[in-house]
């Protein structure tokens, strides 16, 4: 037989997995005047594609659905709604792994950039290089 303590303290607690924190992002200070380096990045909205990827699977559940032979055992709408529920079942979880693959590809594809700190609501730039232009990516130029 096992011995435990009975006090309160000595009991472990009644989580048994601790709470995860949300991991904060450190904000990133501005510089007062000139340039700063920053990570530009288009990141996909996972739930537009899997609400998107539902739709499409539920369509593709009424047309098969509609499409297959009437049955002794079963009414077509019967099979009907079990495709369109397996469509759409299978139509989020594709949207999901689209959304996710194309994350990975815009961090992959992530590149740095300069910019130019502005200064008030006049957009003119903080520090002495008033002409210069906002970022200084090699793949967009201003000129023209």
């Amino acid at each position: 037989m096992s011995s435990t303590p009975s006090s309160p303290s000595a009991r472990p607690s009644p989580r048994r997995f601790p709470r995860r924190r949300r991991r904060e992002r450190a904000a990133v200070p501005l510089a007062a005047s000139g340039s700063q380096q920053m990570t530009l990045r288009r990141a996909p909205n996972i739930w537009a594609f899997v609400l998107l990827g539902g739709v499409l699977g539920a369509l593709v559940g009424v047309l098969v659905g509609l499409s297959g032979g009437g049955s002794a055992e079963f009414t077509r709408e019967a099979v009907t709604l079990f495709m369109v529920s397996v469509g759409t079942v299978l139509g989020l979880a594709a949207g999901a792994v689209v959304a996710l693959v194309l994350d990975r590809v815009s961090v992959a594809r992530a590149r740095a950039v300069t910019t130019e700190v502005v200064d008030g609501e006049d957009g003119t730039p903080a520090g002495p290089a008033q002409d210069a232009p906002r970022t200084t990516d090699p793949r967009r130029s201003r000129e023209g």
